[in-house]
């Protein structure tokens, strides 16, 4: 039996026990060695398996991953969302051949189609009332509620939990034609050269946010005991919030953060809104964040942004086009943010989209993309991009990485050469973003979308754990804990390995991932850090090709493990240091006990008499009278015996 500390309570008085006691990997755990703090890992929501028992137990249990991503995309009532009048059905096109309803502004919006008049919901003063527009029970509101539900019930075990959430489109009537049409064509989809915005199936597609200011007549709240018209970004801000109120009331569940739209620089057939210059997405921003602030509930939600598409260059890091069709990119945001002190304070945090694949391509490249968006540059990159662009660790904030997708479900692919393409690669890839780009977040598109696994997906029902691509994803999620720290890790003797590590002092844990980029077996020796004191073996998980997720313990000897890569495989360490037990007096006979969250596995037991090793028993529930999670740590407050007890973490 392992015993971890042993805390005693007579009366007024308590003691606390102290905690029991090839290639080169060092972990620098220093306070010049730790870099950024992890909020945790996750994907977004699609299709409605989240509602699923097998699909929870499969994210929070098996993967343990910590956040949810959903979309915010305003869900109305009826006759606000009316297929009838939003698009024709499925294959069958409209009056005018198409298969989509085009309109230009809030005006004609509203115009006859098929019959029928689209109406606007004008949102007015009354946040509660504005409430009554949405539906938050059935379709992708639900399915994320459900889900956030389960992830929040589950935070104990977890170490946290994080509801984020991404605008694709506002509603449609609040978008002006952008100038730019959908071209890509196919059966069933917008005809070729239909101008944005379009309704397609429900979906609000493309268009700008009219961010003027305008008073807009059809906007008109007097009847909702308003003043009269309203602009856009009245409307914007109002349907926001009240979106984000409603949801947090129908399932109990707050949202960390938000962001404002969804890769703002693209235009699509499917829910969307194109930001192109820098002054509108300012103008949005500083409109939901005077907004949210209104409301207690909604004051404390954090803004994210740009969430703009990792660039596959300099220019789609800075801008794309020149002249008058100039449009702003990744760093170009950063920048006209860092520069208006009210947008600056408005947005909490910067968020990206990783998809470039820089820096996965061959062995040893390396993520030039990633160093540009955390540290920027100091010479011009390419001909007509400025020199001197800070990256986002200028400005003092974090960074979350917040979708990405796109490789094959193969551990190799292609089979041939280097495996650029498939779920190794992905390994690849996380740790750059996390190393590299030093996210504090990571979030694959979807775990699963109701198909089988493919480019856009982790696993799919039939195949849940054994997915070749979910079982890269674990490697970093069910280990790296929420608030751990990245650490500096160093590899001397061989360019085939990288590595990556995470500190989690409250834990008491260390985490370490291996990469080799090389199709031969490495031999490693990984050097036992400073912190987290105590630690004698290493938890082992590997993977390679065929074979996955294969768990071993590797010993600590005179501080050094020895761990075998495979060839073109993944290895996480896991170590825990004995897990310490602390307490404070809760009053009136009650005492509070503290102990990390990482501390699975090991049973809270109390005895009156430290002379007997028989004596110790389980605390039983009808002991216990709360069980949270307090900063960071389980929190249990347990009923005192009159004469006092001693209290041990111990596993069987």
């Amino acid at each position: 039996m392992r015993v971890c500390g042993i805390i005693g309570w007579a009366l007024v008085m308590f003691q606390a026990g102290a905690p029991l006691q090839g290639q080169t990997i060092t972990i620098d755990t220093s306070l010049a060695g730790q870099r950024q703090l992890i909020d945790g890992f996750g994907t977004c929501l699609s299709g409605s398996e989240a509602l699923q028992t097998w699909w929870q137990n499969l994210y929070f249990g098996d993967l343990q991953a910590s956040m949810l991503r959903m979309d915010l995309t305003p869900a109305f009532n009826a006759p606000y969302s009316n297929d009838n009048y939003n698009s024709p059905n499925y294959g069958a096109p409209g009056p005018d051949d198409n298969y989509v309803r085009t309109y230009t502004n809030a005006t004609t919006y509203t115009n006859i189609f098929s019959g029928l008049q689209a109406q606007i919901a004008v949102m007015g003063p009354n946040i509660d009332s504005n409430i009554a527009y949405f539906d938050f029970t059935a379709g992708g509101p639900q399915v994320a509620g459900v889900a956030a539900q389960a992830g929040k019930s589950l935070i104990n075990n977890l170490g946290d939990f994080k509801l984020f959430a991404s605008l694709w489109s506002p509603a449609p009537w609040l978008k002006l034609v952008s100038g730019n049409t959908y071209t890509a064509g196919g059966a069933d989809l917008p005809a070729d050269n239909t101008p944005f915005p379009f309704i397609w199936l429900g979906n609000f597609s493309g268009g700008v946010l009219d961010t003027s200011g305008a008073l807009v007549p059809e906007f008109d709240d007097s009847a909702l005991g308003g003043t009269g018209p309203t602009s856009v970004l009245t409307q914007f801000a109002r349907c926001m919030a009240a979106y984000l109120r409603g949801f947090q009331n129908v399932y109990g569940v707050s949202f960390y953060a938000i962001s404002i739209q969804n890769e703002l620089d693209f235009e699509e057939f499917y829910n969307s809104c194109l930001y192109p210059l820098s002054p509108g997405y300012l103008a949005a921003v500083k409109a939901v964040r005077a907004e949210l602030d209104q409301y207690p509930d909604l004051a404390g939600i954090k803004i994210m942004g740009p969430e703009d598409v990792l660039g596959g260059d300099a220019y789609g890091m800075w801008q794309y086009g020149s002249g008058s069709t100039t449009g702003v990119k990744n760093l170009q945001f950063l920048q006209v943010v860092g520069a208006d002190p009210v947008a600056a304070a408005a947005e909490a945090y910067f968020c990206i989209h990783g998809y470039d694949s820089d820096g996965v391509s061959a062995a040893a490249a390396t993520p030039t993309q990633w160093d540009w968006w955390a540290n920027g540059w100091g010479t011009s990159p390419a001909a007509g991009i400025p020199a001197n662009v800070q990256g986002f660790r200028y400005y003092g904030k974090k960074s979350w990485m917040t979708e990405t997708s796109g490789e094959d479900s193969a551990w190799l692919s292609p089979a041939n050469g280097f495996p650029s393409s498939g779920a190794w690669s992905l390994t690849l890839r996380i740790q750059q973003a996390l190393t590299a780009g030093q996210e504090s977040a990571w979030a694959y598109w979807q775990m699963t979308d109701g198909s089988p696994v493919g480019a856009e997906t982790l696993t799919d029902q039939a195949t849940v754990q054994n997915s070749a691509k979910y079982v890269a994803a674990k490697h970093f999620f069910r280990y790296i804990r929420p608030n751990s720290i990245c650490v500096n890790t160093t590899i001397s003797g061989t360019t085939a390995l990288s590595a990556c590590s995470f500190l989690h002092q409250t834990n008491g844990t260390m985490t370490v991932v291996i990469i080799n980029a090389s199709n031969s077996p490495v031999q490693a020796v990984i050097n036992s850090p400073a912190e987290p004191a105590g630690i004698t073996s290493w938890q082992t998980f590997t993977s390679s090709s065929g074979s996955y997720w294969q768990t071993s313990t590797n010993m600590i000897t005179d501080g050094n493990a020895n761990v075998s890569i495979p060839g073109y495989g993944v290895v996480t360490l896991y170590g825990m240091a004995p897990p310490m037990l602390s307490a404070a007096p809760a009053g009136n006979g009650f005492l509070n006990l503290f102990w990390p969250p990482s501390a699975n596995g090991f049973l809270l037991q109390s005895t009156t008499n430290l002379t007997s090793s028989s004596s110790w028993t389980n605390v039983a529930s009808s002991q216990v009278t709360t069980n949270s999670l307090t900063n960071g740590s389980v929190s249990m407050t347990v009923r005192q015996n009159a004469e006092g007890a001693f209290y041990r973490l111990a596993q069987p």
